[in-house]
């Protein structure tokens, strides 16, 4: 992984930093503090869905704001590590959050909006103001009251994160990383069939063609976005980089997808940890990985499977993870993104086995993993 800047260090903290914040001193416990952030993100998100119903209508998806809702997630969680919930609320900080972090990422959103959104939802019977229907209204008390709470509560928050807007998204990560994938799938495909048939074997598609299908950069897109946004109701955007947060989610990705435990998915997904900036790789006997990164990401597997024990991440995705094998793994793992063919166990414990691949075998074996285009995608 590559060296972080000390503003960048900054806002990553350890478990004892996170049992050690103002809430707590204020006589708030852990448990609590994390659902009340959990509470404030997902406001913060329902006001961005109403704002953006003002003027675009129905949108559920709400595609042109995930960077300021990415954004919004990140500094929620930063700003609890340095003031209390007793001394700030939900209800404050989630339409102060929003109109910053739209702002920072050039999706702004207009304060008239977010404070008639605000009012709608957390004071009922009060009025908003809304001058495109009558030029001549002027704001209502409670509208007046709402714009200066926010406006002021902005200065703060922006003290209280020493100004510091610059945020890696690990949705963006993410999705750069995976650009190009479909071809290398689609090429790793037709070279392993084409090995099947100079070996005979009409149906060797490697780890099966339909998983590798099923694996491509919109299933990446959807998916990838759903558990990144349910990872960001934790903490674990400020334990943790955003490169790891990107990859973890890969590798969650993967699991789901082609049912395979953790370990598994881990070992497929090191062979795109180059395009993360990650040092992960497979051991010689390609019976698991290994790497400077790899306690790092081993641990945030670990954080996000906690995370949803304890509800603050949805739940419902465990069923989705298949468990662990319980007998100790003798075969090597097949290879899913490169045209590369494990040594058989017999090869790796040092048995005389003969070489079967030919020249032309050998030619087709290259390896599939050729880098994509540099392509900036943003906040796609």
């Amino acid at each position: 992984m590559r060296q972080l800047r000390p503003v960048e260090q900054q806002w990553l903290f350890s478990q004892k930093a996170l049992e050690n914040t103002p809430s707590l001193d204020d006589g708030i416990s852990l448990e609590t503090e994390l659902k009340r952030r959990k509470i404030t993100i997902e406001y913060m998100r329902s006001l961005a869905l109403r704002a953006n119903a003002l003027v675009h209508g129905d949108d559920a998806e709400c595609l042109h704001l995930r960077g300021s809702l990415v954004v919004g997630s990140i500094l929620v969680h930063r700003f609890y590590m340095r003031k209390s919930f007793k001394d700030f609320e939900e209800t404050l900080i989630a339409p102060t959050v929003l109109f910053l972090a739209s702002k920072i990422e050039e999706e702004p959103l207009k304060l008239r909006h977010i404070v008639n959104v605000t009012i709608a939802k957390f004071e009922n019977g009060a009025k908003g103001w809304y001058p495109d229907n009558n030029p001549h209204e002027q704001p209502t008390r409670e509208y007046r009251n709402w714009e200066k709470s926010i406006l002021a509560t902005e200065e703060i928050l922006l003290e209280t994160l020493c100004f510091d807007m610059g945020i890696e998204q690990p949705w963006n990560i993410l999705y750069n990383s995976v650009i190009g994938l479909d071809e290398i799938i689609s090429r790793v495909a037709m070279d392993k069939e084409k090995i099947g048939h100079m070996n005979g074997n009409e149906n060797e598609n490697g780890n099966g063609l339909t998983n590798q299908e099923m694996l491509n950069q919109s299933t990446i897109k959807e998916l990838g976005w759903t558990l990144l946004s349910e990872s960001l109701l934790s903490p674990i955007p400020i334990l943790y980089p955003a490169g790891i947060i990107a990859f973890t989610t890969l590798i969650f990705l993967i699991s789901i997808i082609d049912q395979v435990p953790l370990s598994e998915s881990t070992i497929c997904a090191s062979e795109l940890s180059e395009r993360f900036d990650l040092d992960i790789k497979r051991t010689d006997d390609n019976l698991g990985v290994q790497g400077v990164d790899l306690d790092m990401i081993k641990a945030c597997l670990a954080d996000i499977l906690k995370y949803m024990n304890q509800g603050l991440i949805d739940d419902g995705l465990i069923k989705y993870v298949k468990a662990e094998l319980n007998e100790e793994r003798k075969e090597p793992y097949r290879y899913r993104f490169t045209i590369k063919s494990p040594p058989r166990s017999s090869e790796v414990k040092g048995e005389n086995v003969k070489n079967t691949t030919t020249a032309q075998e050998g030619q087709a074996i290259g390896i599939a993993m050729t880098s994509a285009p540099d392509v900036l995608m943003g906040n796609a």
